[in-house]
């Protein structure tokens, strides 16, 4: 079993964000089973968040596939690495729109963090508070290309 964790930069229209995030669902969806990829996609403030699951192969010609989306730019993986089992093993390729008029707050990611823990069989709270890092020190973690 093989983890990849990776962001990238969207590079649609802001107003086109729920229209191709209801896109990457649906083919995911539909190709992801087929393949026995599992996982979850996060989008907030013009960026994706992505954790997939699967054989390492699988995950490799579906990287090669994403790397030809227009739809996002500047992929750099975070994670790439063996895991002992699946984190995510009933999740197709659940997706969360995290924008940026959404207003989070701790109470809102206690229940994210809930989801997860009852979903996940991997270490599922330290993932989370990665995420929770992350959202509540944004500024911090911005990946300029200067």
């Amino acid at each position: 079993m093989h983890l990849i964790i990776y962001i990238s930069d969207y590079t649609g229209a802001d107003k086109e964000i729920g229209r191709d995030l209801i896109k990457i669902h649906k083919s995911s969806s539909k190709n992801n089973p087929g393949l026995d990829i599992t996982g979850v996609l996060f989008y907030h403030n013009r960026n994706f968040l992505q954790a997939l699951e699967g054989e390492q192969g699988h995950l490799e010609e579906l990287m090669a596939t994403l790397e030809k989306d227009p739809r996002h730019t500047q992929i750099t993986r975070l994670v790439d690495t063996k895991v002992a089992r699946r984190g995510f093993p009933d999740w197709q390729m659940d997706v969360f729109n995290l924008d940026a008029d959404a207003v989070l707050n701790r109470k809102d990611l206690a229940i994210y963090e809930e989801m997860f823990s009852t979903q996940c069989t991997m270490d599922a709270p330290v993932f989370i508070n990665m995420l929770k890092s992350l959202y509540e020190n944004i500024e911090l973690y911005k990946i300029t290309m200067e």
